[in-house]
């Protein structure tokens, strides 16, 4: 088959299209032909440490081809969403569902192969099942749109709540659609780039501002933060409501300072949000296939796999309308 594999180096340079053998099914999983794999900001941040000859590519979705020995009740050509974390499946956080606070777990394509391949071999428990009329590249906004629905839930968000939105990227956008779906009467979305703004407005938020500085103070019951800039947990707080909640979805690896006193007045609670259960994706699934939500405004611009370096880098300059996916 057909792979994107790493270099170890950064940048335009950091991929390789080679010839790998094609996988063959273990008896716990299925293989895939991968229909799309989509590039987040994570991406963008574990590549310049992947060792050479890694396939990444975590949002992955497909058909199924291949059905190992002991996995039963699959048929191939069943479209499917992964969700991209190998457990041990036995511990206390999986048996709830939280497979990303596994002790042992690991990320397909942070490690075990990913999507940016023809083929994957991916853990039968962590595949979902699609209808035959929902569009096999779909299965690879699954992921992301999990991301949204958890940090939602995250922030406790129910009907009549007025949120606040920071960041228009991939997680702040899913964000946005589940806020919606959940019920909120006002979602408001902060974002410097008039393009992003542009793209919360289409997807239905309330209102758009340039800035978080720019919200009113004490009008909302809930802020998700999803950006990742260590000044925005102290800088969020201001435009909540007493007993708000504050949910920080970004990832930022720098110190965060906050005054804690805004926080202590207000009673605020202040929550971080990572990755998603394996009953969030049945629910992201289940909406696709009910047509609950489209997510066709979040479909961006698709390259082959001889141009992963490119995908990276319209994520890297956030200049791409849209998720980003490579379809093998």
């Amino acid at each position: 088959m057909k792979a994107a594999v790493t270099t170890g180096e950064d940048g335009f340079k950091g991929f390789e299209l080679v010839d790998l053998p094609d996988p063959v099914p273990e008896a716990d999983q299925l293989v895939i032909r991968v229909a799309a794999c989509g590039v987040c900001g994570s991406d963008i941040k574990a590549q310049p440490f992947a060792p050479a000859g890694m396939v990444m590519g975590h949002e992955l979705g497909g058909q199924v081809i291949a059905i190992g020995s002991g996995t039963d009740g699959w048929r191939e050509g069943t479209n499917v969403a992964v969700l991209p974390v190998i457990s041990c499946g036995s511990c206390q956080y999986c048996r709830a569902g939280l497979v990303a606070h596994c002790p042992k777990a690991s990320y397909i394509g942070m490690g075990p192969a990913g999507g940016f391949a023809e083929y994957a071999a991916v853990p039968a428990r962590h595949c979902f099942a699609l209808p035959a009329d929902v569009p096999a590249a779909y299965a690879a906004l699954v992921e992301p749109f999990a991301v949204g629905l958890h940090g939602v839930h995250s922030a406790e968000v129910g009907p009549g709540n007025d949120v606040l939105i920071v960041g228009a990227g991939g997680v702040g956008l899913t964000t946005l659609v589940w806020a919606l779906h959940k019920g909120a009467a006002r979602v408001t979305v902060a974002d410097p780039d008039p393009q992003r703004r542009n793209s919360a407005t289409s997807m239905g938020a309330t209102d758009v501002l340039a800035s978080v500085s720019e919200a009113e103070l004490g009008a909302y019951d809930a802020v998700v933060e999803c950006v990742g800039r260590p000044e925005l947990v102290q800088a969020c707080q201001p435009a909540l409501r007493p007993r708000g909640r504050l949910v920080v979805s970004g990832a930022c690896a720098e110190p965060t300072t906050i005054e804690p006193i805004t926080a202590l007045l207000k009673e605020l609670t202040v929550r971080y949000s990572v990755a998603y259960s394996t009953d969030e994706f049945r629910e992201v699934v289940a909406a696709f296939s009910h047509r609950d939500i489209d997510p066709t405004p979040t479909v961006g611009p698709t390259f082959g796999l001889d141009r992963v370096a490119d995908a990276f880098a319209a994520v890297r300059a956030a200049r791409a309308q849209g998720r980003v996916s490579v379809t093998p």
